[in-house]
């Protein structure tokens, strides 16, 4: 017999172990912005994986962002 459980609101939960990587650099292959989504998102070869930048009310706040402003987020993000 299962049993269900409903929730009101929608919970994000970690189903994958974290893996932790060493690393001394950050090279980003490409970025991405999806101004409908409201989103920026870079591939980092380190990483393996994207990493959103903004998105949402932050995607509005950093308006035109440049390269810099990409390094500056990535470093708030892992530095």
């Amino acid at each position: 017999m299962a049993i269900e459980i409903t929730f009101g609101t929608p919970k994000d939960i970690t189903v994958q172990e974290a893996q932790t990587v060493s690393v001394t650099k950050l090279t980003v292959e490409r970025m991405v912005d999806l101004p409908q989504e409201k989103k920026v998102f870079v591939f980092v070869e380190e990483l393996r994986d994207r990493t959103i930048l903004w998105e949402g009310a932050a995607y509005d706040a950093i308006g035109q962002w440049t390269d810099t402003d990409v390094q500056n987020r990535l470093t708030e993000l892992y530095g």
